[in-house]
């Protein structure tokens, strides 16, 4: 559920727009406000004794990505446990296709009963629900698991259309624990210990993080928990907007960025590094000392090289109390046309259970949004001691969701990299930026 494959989509989105004219948005009204779910399938889980013998009947899901099948099958076994007389069927739509299958299949009216959206973090979910496609599941389901962040997720115009996981998709410093070792460098415990390191790792012949200059969303994954270091309190604003996306902070770390560039903090032939897996190789071939990356990439790491002795830190800010910049990932929306809507309701209730989410979270050995529910993997225990209660706002999703039509995230992802290779400056990025933003 990751930000970098999704907004890759927003031009197939964009084009399926002229597919959703064609529906009646009376009609999709309509079609909302007649299939309203029973008493039976609201308000959390039921046993195999009682309302859960009631509801019957098959439902269908598409899911995004093969990484999270096995995790979705947990979850069917776990919810067939309460309701044994509904035959979930699920359907893996991968690749950058997936909203176009989706919507043409909503649209022929032989839609999925649940579908995963990427909720607002990105606006196709929106898209869905001023089209009448989304069930308005505010009222339908028990939501008392989630806080205000993985909430956010939900909701347009103040009501609920999807089921978080409460899976972190966060930002983390993956480090060479044996070159730390045999070099004596420490973690850092504020950001100019962090900043002093980079200077240390170079002198002694490594590239201090191994960064790739061409994908938009690498430079994010690194400039994001930077920006959350340097400025705490700005990095907090960005989460009820009260700073802009293109505030001053944010020319500071580009800048510092561009400078550590210049130092070879990122190697000298960076600008070269053609993708994430070039740059996950230029870590675990033991080049560089650290990897900026997305808590996800945890697995690949250990994948390329399962003899890496690696760990995890945040780089902290100058006071040293550290937060994780991300949100808990988003699940399934309801399709107002179900013709099963009590059997989608419920599993849509289920998904929202603190067992359903144990399921989910452990099984992908994610980093958890949720102090009830602990890791699976040790480097993700490890990742999570550093939220100290604190999740911050990607500042990509505020271009995202605070910008006309989404224009914000596509000049970021057209433009970030050219920033970095110095073709435009700082200034005219954040013009650029600012003059599409709400």
């Amino acid at each position: 559920m990751k930000l970098r494959k999704v907004v890759a989509m927003f031009t197939l989105v964009a084009m399926m727009g002229t597919l959703f004219v064609g529906c009646s948005n009376k009609a999709a009204s309509d079609k909302n406000e007649g299939n309203t779910v029973s008493e039976e399938s609201n308000g959390g889980d039921k046993g195999t004794d009682g309302e859960g013998q009631q509801i019957s009947g098959t439902i269908t899901i598409f899911e995004h990505e093969y990484s999270y099948e096995d995790s979705l099958k947990e979850v069917i076994e776990g919810f067939n446990k309460l309701y044994p007389n509904v035959d979930v069927k699920y359907e893996i739509k991968a690749g950058q296709e997936y909203y176009s299958i989706l919507s043409t299949a909503i649209q022929s009216g032989d839609g999925p009963d649940l579908f995963w959206t990427n909720g607002t973090a990105t606006s196709n979910m929106a898209d869905y629900v001023s089209n009448g496609v989304c069930y308005d599941l505010t009222n339908a389901v028990d939501y008392s698991l989630y806080d205000e962040s993985a909430m956010n997720l939900t909701k347009v115009d103040g009501k609920s259309y999807s089921i978080p996981w409460l899976t972190l998709d966060t930002r983390a410093v993956y480090y060479n624990k044996d070159l730390f070792n045999e070099n004596g460098w420490k973690i850092p415990e504020t950001f100019s210990e962090f900043e002093k390191l980079l200077g240390t790792i170079k002198t002694a012949g490594y590239t201090p993080i191994s960064l790739c200059a061409a994908d938009p969303y690498c430079l994010l994954f690194a400039f994001e928990p930077i920006l959350a270091a340097y400025d705490v309190d700005y990095t907090k604003g960005l989460a009820d907007n009260s700073v802009s996306a293109t505030d001053k902070p944010v020319k500071d770390v580009l800048d510092l960025m561009l400078g550590w560039a210049d130092k070879g903090y990122f190697g000298d032939n960076w600008l070269g590094v053609a993708d994430n897996n070039a740059q996950i190789l230029g870590f675990t071939s033991g080049k560089a000392a650290m990897n900026i990356a997305g808590s996800w990439d945890a697995a690949t790491i250990s994948q390329n090289n399962p003899d890496l002795n690696f760990g995890a830190f945040v780089i902290p800010p100058e006071d040293g109390t550290t937060g994780l910049v991300g949100t808990p990932a988003n699940g399934f929306s309801v399709n107002a046309a179900s013709k099963n809507l009590d059997a989608a309701v419920a599993f849509a209730n289920y998904c929202a259970s603190l067992e359903a989410q144990k399921i989910w979270v452990q099984s992908q050995g994610a980093v958890s949004a949720s102090p009830e529910i602990e890791a699976s993997s040790e480097i993700a225990k490890e990742i999570s001691s550093y939220g100290n209660g604190n999740i911050y706002r990607s500042w990509q999703n505020v271009l995202s969701t605070n910008s006309t039509d989404g224009k914000a995230a596509n000049i970021f992802s057209n433009d970030f990299p050219v920033v970095f290779s110095k073709l435009l400056s700082v200034d005219d990025f954040l013009k650029e930026i600012s003059e599409v933003m709400q």
